[in-house]
């Protein structure tokens, strides 16, 4: 057996024990009249896990994330080898959650890899960058996961909690939840706002700061804590969103803004931001991907023009 097979057979063991997890969490104990949080002990560490070694506890923990695969929305591109070479580059600059993965699957990095380890390394890789993990002080992180369904099951399980740098994970709270929408997100080149000014979405990295908004709606900084993109189909379109103050916005229909209205549900005349829609404009794309992102804090929200756009990548909070 394959180390890449034996892993993910792991993991669906993991995604089993979760569901048992689940019901234990719902049980109230005996004389209480609502159940407490679920720890699963750390693993024994020497050494701060780092938050690429984090996320891929939580896919052990949990089972395979139910999300937006960059490969299969909105249409099964059939070439996901081509994306991994493609990709490896960017794999390689990422460096931690890349050389984590590959550790993992026991793939020596010192010498020149296959396509196939590089496909192994690109499976895994793109799920985990995926993963919304908030810095939360103190070396831990909030996190918000949803599981692909077992044993036949319609519904995944979505597991809210925290983690921490020894990996030791606090359940807050567990329920059932239906498959994730996946619309596409950002225009190529679409500038998000920054503290280093603005940046192109598909230029942001990981750990790279971010303007975002506390739960009043004031800009503070944060960091990007998940990445995602997608490939778009040839007659994918997008609506340029131009509001009356003069700011503008190109996106996929289906993207959110931060009150979670869509791109396409707007019309002429709406509120955005304090501001009115002038006009949408519905334009054919070119740029071959589209782009989205999280921002740390309590709302996961990010900027462009001033802006105030939700993410595709993580439940609405």
């Amino acid at each position: 057996m394959s180390n890449l097979t034996s892993w993910t057979r792991g993991i669906r063991l993991g995604a089993l024990a979760a569901a048992l997890v689940f019901v234990a969490a719902c049980s109230s104990a005996p004389g209480s009249g609502t159940p407490g949080p679920t720890i699963i002990p750390a693993p024994t560490v020497e050494v701060a896990l780092t938050e690429g070694q984090l996320r891929l506890l939580l896919i052990d923990t949990f089972g395979p994330r139910w999300y937006c695969d960059p490969d299969v929305y909105p249409v099964a591109h059939g070439d996901e080898q081509s994306r991994a070479l493609e990709r490896f580059a960017e794999m390689q600059t990422e460096g931690d959650v890349y050389q984590h993965v590959a550790a993992k699957l026991g793939i020596n990095l010192t010498g020149p890899l296959t396509d196939a380890e590089k496909l192994a390394i690109y499976e895994v890789w793109k799920v985990a960058l995926s993963i919304p993990l908030d810095p939360i002080g103190g070396g831990s992180y909030r996190f918000d996961y949803l599981a692909q369904p077992v044993q036949g099951a319609t519904q995944g399980l979505r597991t809210g909690g925290t983690i921490d740098s020894t990996g030791k994970i606090t359940i807050e709270q567990q329920a059932s939840s239906g498959e994730p929408m996946c619309p596409i997100c950002l225009a190529r080149g679409t500038l998000i706002d920054t503290p280093n000014g603005e940046i192109a979405v598909d230029a942001l990295r990981l750990g790279d700061p971010i303007w975002t908004l506390d739960v009043s709606g004031n800009r503070i900084r944060g960091t990007v804590i998940a990445l995602g993109s997608t490939t778009a189909p040839a007659d994918h379109r997008v609506i340029r969103l131009t509001l009356a103050d003069g700011r503008t916005v190109t996106a996929s229909p289906g993207h959110p803004l931060a009150d979670g209205r869509t791109f396409g549900e707007l019309a002429v005349g709406d509120v955005v931001d304090g501001s009115r829609v002038a006009t949408l404009e519905s334009l054919p794309y070119s740029g071959g991907e589209t782009f989205d992102l999280v921002a740390s804090g309590p709302t996961g929200t990010y900027l462009s023009s001033g802006i105030a756009l939700g993410s595709t990548l993580a439940p609405a909070r």
